[in-house]
């Protein structure tokens, strides 16, 4: 994808990312400046995630997403108790991983070659609110 189209894309899809809903899923966007969409969730009761996707070739490639806690350091551990959150190294990353469709370290894992990206990217759910919103479902129902 020519990378003015992805910077567009990109920003029309991460400007909805603003006011209210922000405030009312307690999330706070550390960074969202093409191709950087950086956010931090918290819950009471919970330990700060922050998630930041690397959006490059949006929406040719899904993002690579990036698990880290609250000062921005890479985790070593993930949540438990989802299936979307792999402790494992991915072969590539060499670290934790998001797998679940839409996450880069998914369609580049071994185990899901098969499962390309572009059977997913025009569906309803997957443009890049809906990714993060769906590692935020994730990461509520994960063991705190």
């Amino acid at each position: 994808m020519h990378s003015a189209a992805s910077k567009a894309l990109f920003e029309q899809q991460t400007s909805k990312l603003e006011g209210l809903l922000l405030d009312e899923r307690n999330w706070r966007v550390v960074e969202r400046a093409f191709p950087i969409l950086d956010t931090v969730f918290r819950h009471e009761g919970r330990i700060a995630l922050r998630v930041r996707m690397q959006c490059d070739d949006w929406n040719e490639q899904p993002p690579s997403i990036e698990l880290m806690n609250e000062a921005g350091e890479f985790l070593a551990a993930l949540p438990t108790g989802s299936n979307v959150f792999n402790s494992s190294s991915h072969a590539i990353t060499h670290r934790p991983f998001i797998c679940m469709a839409g996450a880069r370290e998914f369609h580049t894992h071994s185990s899901h070659l098969t499962e390309l990206w572009d059977n997913y990217r025009s569906r309803s759910g997957y443009d890049l609110g809906g990714i993060l919103t769906q590692v935020w479902h994730a990461w509520l129902k994960s063991t705190p």
